[in-house]
């Protein structure tokens, strides 16, 4: 692993994705003052079953895009890859638009909606798709630019569709297909994706090869989708929209975390198959990892207090009474956050296989613990469903791993801050907006002095860097 090209890709895509956690966190309180619970509730449940559904229908075809074209110096290879996986794109689209005009004919949902959803599934996919190209062909500020305008124009159309015309739940689906919509456009724009698909460049015996590298991972995809989201359908189906409404609320702060997360992951991903195709891993990935742990437990001390202080501000709202699932919640992003970090080992030695087993073992931790408790615990059922689901695929994972690679993680520190959390939240539930104030305070200015030789170090690599120019 090549830790200067990782620090590099992760800063771009860090930098990049800023501007998107700005505007998730700006959405936020619209939801809390312009959105029904159960509209909410409601948009949620699509979107996780879309999340679930979209990598079964399309074979996550855009894991192989990446595997077959990210470092791949032969061009007409590259023009074979992209031709046959777009072309399979294209035909799968045809394939969903054929079965939503069946379900729409018997189907009791108004057809505007069904559009809407329909529209929304499609429009994931071919931004999945098109954005993964992004990345297997090496254009990172290119994929970077286009999460920011796609992020900014479905932050302005929320502004535009919820607060000023009142569109509500419709709303939330323009605004979301917009989004989508600009980045496909820019992305076609820049790499003209589409004028690559010659039936000359098509190959089947290529396809299949693509498809036998990603079906594995569909199924470690749904099972990670069963994971984080399928708490969200046992809530719907058994404790209404209104109840998934709040639940999704306070996941919205978590999301931030697993958002953030997720760009780590995608260069350790990206960095691991380069460096596996080159020199073989390497074992310094270790102390990348416990880096990454130890930096997420300290962002989710901080995030306790400062969520307790922000919904302070919505204490008139319905959505108020959420704050409970809160802090739980950011712990769990955290374990299947760093789950999908020892995951990308899996890929940089081809045993993709043990990414599917442990998703698994963590997706059935968490759907028994939900089914068993949804009816004496409500929500904390799938709480605590999440947080032992994603501790026990982190823990398979680790065990399968070092059985091909030397892995050692030092528990100790983490097991630390871990306590510190469970304290620090229990603490948070229950104390005023002042006492969280004190504890924001200074919890970061520990942080601040336990870490202050790194503060110092980076400061004056900076300013060196300045200096220099």
């Amino acid at each position: 692993m090549q830790g200067k090209s990782l620090i590099k890709k992760t800063g771009l895509y860090f930098i990049g994705n800023l501007s998107s956690k700005i505007m998730s966190a700006l959405i936020i309180p619209i939801y809390a003052f312009y959105i029904q619970t159960n509209d909410l509730g409601y948009y949620d449940y699509t979107q996780t079953i879309m999340a679930i559904f979209i990598p079964i229908f399309f074979v996550a075809i855009w894991e192989a895009i990446l595997r077959y074209l990210l470092h791949e110096p032969d061009e007409t290879k590259q023009k074979t890859v992209i031709a046959t996986a777009t072309g399979f794109t294209i035909f799968m689209l045809l394939l969903f638009v054929f079965f939503i005009c069946i379900y729409s004919k018997f189907s009791p949902q108004k057809i505007e909606l069904i559009f809407f959803v329909g529209l929304m599934f499609v429009m994931y996919a071919v931004t999945q798709i098109w954005q993964y190209y992004t990345r297997a062909l090496e254009e990172n500020k290119l994929y970077v630019m286009s999460g920011i305008v796609g992020t900014f124009v479905n932050f302005i159309s929320v502004l535009i569709l919820i607060c000023i015309l009142k569109y509500g739940l419709n709303g939330l689906y323009i605004s979301y297909i917009l989004g989508q919509i600009s980045i496909f456009v820019l992305i076609e724009r820049r790499l003209h994706i589409i004028k690559c698909l010659k039936w000359k460049y098509f190959d089947f015996e290529t396809l299949k090869s693509m498809l036998k590298f990603s079906a594995p991972l569909v199924l470690n995809l749904t099972a990670a989708w069963i994971l984080l989201g399928f708490g969200k359908i046992i809530i719907t189906d058994n404790l209404g929209t209104e109840m998934n409404g709040l639940f999704a609320f306070a996941s919205k702060f978590s999301i931030i975390i697993t958002m953030i997360g997720s760009v780590v992951t995608m260069a350790i991903i990206e960095e691991a198959i380069i460096t596996a195709k080159s020199k073989g891993f390497d074992s310094a990935f270790t102390i990348i990892i416990e880096y990454v742990f130890k930096i997420f437990m300290v962002l989710t001390l901080l995030a306790v207090p400062s969520i307790k202080i922000f919904y302070t501000f919505i204490k008139d709202t319905e959505y108020y009474n959420s704050f409970s699932y809160a802090p739980w919640l950011l712990l769990s992003a955290v374990f299947i956050t760093m789950a999908s970090n020892v995951g990308a080992i899996f890929q940089a030695i081809n045993k993709t296989k043990y990414q599917f087993i442990t998703t698994v073992i963590g997706s059935i931790t968490m759907m028994g613990i939900s089914y068993t408790l949804i009816s004496i615990i409500n929500v904390y059922a799938v709480i605590l469903g999440q947080i032992l689901g994603g501790l026990a695929m982190l823990l398979s994972r680790y065990f399968f791993v070092n059985k091909y690679v030397d892995f050692k993680i030092k528990w100790g520190p983490i097991l630390v801050i871990l306590a510190v959390f469970i304290m620090v939240a229990m603490i948070s539930l229950r104390a005023s907006l002042f006492i969280n104030i004190i504890i924001l305070v200074l919890t970061l200015g520990i942080i601040i002095i336990l870490n202050r030789n790194y503060l110092i170090s980076g400061y004056k690599s900076i300013k060196s860097k300045f200096n220099s120019k």
